[in-house]
């Protein structure tokens, strides 16, 4: 419904390579890397397969729970990659005083950034991979919306009204995220010795609405799912009464 099936699966494929040519390609200055990823929806050309046979055809209930189980992996991958972005954009300066015990968390909050406090300049290397990592993931987030605009979800018309008055909060959802990857590829760095010294604040902050924003993606897709099942069992139990009102008449 959201997100095509299998489309987890792809992404792990997908970054998985990204990431190995970002750690061992040379070409990792600013330069290469503002021609490579100027663009989240433009960088690649990715390509979402067609959902069923015919655009007339519905998605049977099982390719649509499951399509919306991918969406839920999807989304735990995009969230993991904001928190990897946040904590490299507000890594503090070690001392002798510091406890070396740290665990990273598993959700960032804004409370958590702290605007006066001076933090080590974010690693080039480490905001290519994990900008390489969501671009494949957020691209196509943004396809998905293309194609359910040009073609539809492939559901029922009850499943259809229902969730239509949530997509709208999820399209604006995915346009803010892809946003967000962007102001963090204008932020990377622009050589081992020149930092710049916003790139903290503006990578922190975009990490925080990646997050935020998935969080209310996650939302939106379970409401989905509830919504899709309810259905599919009014179906099932109208097909079965009508199955046995036919048998009756016999």
């Amino acid at each position: 419904m959201f997100l095509a099936n299998t489309l987890f699966g792809r992404v792990a494929v997908l970054s998985i390579a990204s990431l190995m040519c970002s750690l061992y390609s040379p070409a990792l200055s600013a330069e290469a890397n503002a021609n490579s990823t100027s663009s989240s929806t433009s960088s690649t050309s990715l390509r979402l397969p067609k959902r069923t046979i015919s655009d007339d055809v519905q998605m049977a209930p099982d390719e649509m729970l499951s399509d919306l189980r991918d969406t839920r992996l999807t989304l735990t991958q995009l969230k993991q990659q904001a928190i990897n972005l946040f904590l490299e954009a507000t890594r503090p300066s070690m001392t002798v005083n510091d406890a070396p015990l740290e665990q990273s968390p598993s959700t960032i909050t804004a409370q958590m950034l702290d605007a006066k406090k001076k933090y080590l300049p974010p690693r080039k290397e480490w905001l290519v991979l994990y900008v390489n990592t969501l671009e494949p993931i957020v691209h196509l987030l943004c396809e998905d919306i293309n194609d359910i605009d040009t073609n539809g979800r492939k559901v029922s018309k009850a499943i259809e009204q229902r969730i239509n008055p949530i997509f709208s909060t999820w399209r604006d959802d995915v346009l803010s995220i892809n946003k967000s990857l962007d102001q963090v590829q204008g932020a990377l760095p622009v050589g081992d010795e020149h930092e710049d010294a916003g790139a903290n604040a503006i990578i922190a902050n975009a990490a925080l609405n990646i997050f935020q924003r998935a969080e209310e993606l996650e939302k939106i897709r379970y409401q989905a799912a509830l919504i899709s099942i309810e259905e599919y069992k009014k179906d099932d139990r109208a097909t079965s009464n009508s199955a046995a009102a036919g048998q009756v008449t016999k």
